[in-house]
């Protein structure tokens, strides 16, 4: 519309809402809220509550944006209170949550909590199934933040991680994916290491944040070259969009496992002092929150005597917060200087674990080495005995077939006698797997491990029937014969079994 201004006065303030209304939703840049300000000026005299508390909500949004918090908060108090009574849910849900965001910015965390979930409940009542998966999701940030139970914190997570999916809400999915593979980041390091690698991969603009993460994670299980890759890429990020507290730990872990403990210590001293930083800016912070008071509208018409009164309480509850956040950094600070003069102590030891732990790894690398000799050598006589019978069944002439039988024999074919010392030999190679069958299947004859040797080796059904002189049809009836011994259903792939089995 070109002229919207010269409409009547009902058709414009409308006009100004659903405009001011759609740049929000296109996440323009509202430079003024002049307009907004003119529908709430207009629906303020009537008694329209949807529309007047829809004008005090994009009001709020605007103030936010501004981060004019202050202001945000009086005008989302007064949407809250305009449509209480409306069937309005879905507004009523985003009013809800973003008073539960500004409470959870400013540390009041239990206030918060509480509007998350209402704004929770109201998403519901709507079917609202995608709003539904971020109240769940700030419900669980705000858990974090109250060092509620693992379990509950999980819980609402994967609540929003399934209504996500559900709506095919990609973005909201895989940041809900990767903060749990930040959860898990000291308890399950594989599970975090898969979760922040779907966040690494899906949200670019946070790969710097993520790749600190994932540096940590990879030292954990100790895969250094990966914990140096993902180090590089979050340590050439320069901006202000990582944790340097997680960076510093990351680098500290990684310099520890490449054996450069000179740069781990460095890096751990930096981390502590970055974290004794956060924590005074914290303690500023709460300070400052402490004596900041949001002046509600209903709370304007209380007496000057009970606010006076209720001065004197905030100044008296400031004073106590004051001194237990000094106590509090006191602790800390003799916290942190014993743990700078144990770490030197911690890392030497550390590097003797170390040291101890190449050595069994050194130890692990000759045993498998012996293994696959003794392997090679089994192999080895097996397919002699394979090209013995072949060759065996094509000689037609029976002085030469038995001299010919007579040298191979001597040389490396297996005999019936032999089936025993080779099964011993495999089972050896697959660390005593194939005798452990045994005491899981007692009903396992000593033909059946015979056949699960040949399937441990990958030698076909065709190439078996000719190692033991039988007939496919009597090797089906055996495979059969094993499948009902160990339990498996007829239809199953028995190698697929063994394959499981030796994993």
């Amino acid at each position: 519309m070109s002229y919207p201004e010269k409409l009547d006065r009902a058709d414009y303030a409308a006009w100004c809402l659903l405009y001011t209304h759609t740049q929000y939703k296109l996440e323009q840049d509202i430079k003024s809220d002049s307009l907004i300000g003119l529908a709430i000026s207009y629906y303020e005299r009537g008694d329209l509550p949807v529309q007047s508390g829809t004008a005090y909500y994009l009001m709020g949004c605007i103030l936010q944006l501004k981060n004019n918090n202050k202001d945000a908060m009086k005008a989302y108090k007064k949407a809250e209170d305009l449509l209480s009574e409306t069937t309005e849910e879905n507004l009523k849900g985003l009013v809800e949550f973003k008073l539960g965001s500004l409470y959870q910015q400013d540390a009041i965390f239990s206030q918060s909590m509480s509007n998350y979930k209402r704004s929770l409940k109201s998403f519901v009542l709507a079917n609202n199934k995608k709003y539904q998966a971020f109240a769940y999701r700030a419900i669980s940030d705000v858990y974090v933040q109250l060092h509620y139970p693992f379990d509950s914190i999980m819980h609402y997570s994967n609540a929003a991680l399934k209504l996500a999916y559900e709506t095919h809400d990609t973005v909201n999915y895989y940041s809900i994916l990767a903060q749990q593979g930040e959860l898990l980041s000291d308890r399950d390091y594989r599970r975090s290491k898969s979760y922040l690698l779907k966040g690494y991969q899906y949200l670019p603009d946070k790969r710097s944040y993520y790749a600190a993460y994932l540096s940590y994670v990879y030292s954990k299980l100790q895969q250094p070259d990966s914990a140096r890759y993902y180090l590089n890429i979050t340590l050439a990020d320069t901006g202000n969009t990582t944790d340097k507290t997680l960076q510093s730990i990351a680098a500290a872990y990684v310099n520890e496992n490449e054996g450069a403990l000179n740069k781990a210590f460095y890096f751990i001293e930096q981390a502590y002092q970055e974290r004794d930083t956060i924590f005074q800016k914290s303690i500023s912070s709460q300070l400052h929150q402490v004596d900041k008071q949001y002046d509600l509208t209903k709370k304007e018409k209380e007496n000057a005597a009970l606010k006076i009164s209720e001065q004197h309480k905030n100044i008296i509850n400031l004073i106590l917060v004051i001194a237990v956040l000094i106590l509090v950094f006191l602790v800390l600070s003799i916290r942190n200087m014993h743990k700078k003069r144990t770490l030197k102590t911690e890392m030497e030891h550390e590097l003797q674990q170390q040291h101890m732990q190449y050595e069994l790894k050194m130890k692990e690398k000759e045993d498998e080495q012996n293994r696959r000799i003794i392997f090679v050598k089994l192999q080895d006589k097996l397919n002699n005995t394979l090209i013995f019978n072949k060759l065996n069944m094509s000689y037609s002439q029976e002085s030469k077939r038995e001299e010919f039988v007579k040298q191979i024999i001597e040389q490396s074919v297996l005999g019936e006698e032999d089936w025993q010392h080779y099964i011993d030999e495999m089972d050896q190679v697959f660390r005593h797997k194939i005798s452990g069958l045994l005491s899981l299947y007692p009903g396992l004859s000593k033909l059946d491990l015979i056949v699960i040797t040949l399937i441990c080796l990958d030698i076909n059904i065709s190439n078996s029937c000719t190692l033991l002189n039988m007939t496919k049809a009597t090797m089906y009836k055996r495979r059969n014969r094993i499948k009902d011994r160990i339990s498996l259903e007829s239809e199953s792939d028995l190698e697929d079994w063994v394959e499981q089995y030796l994993k």
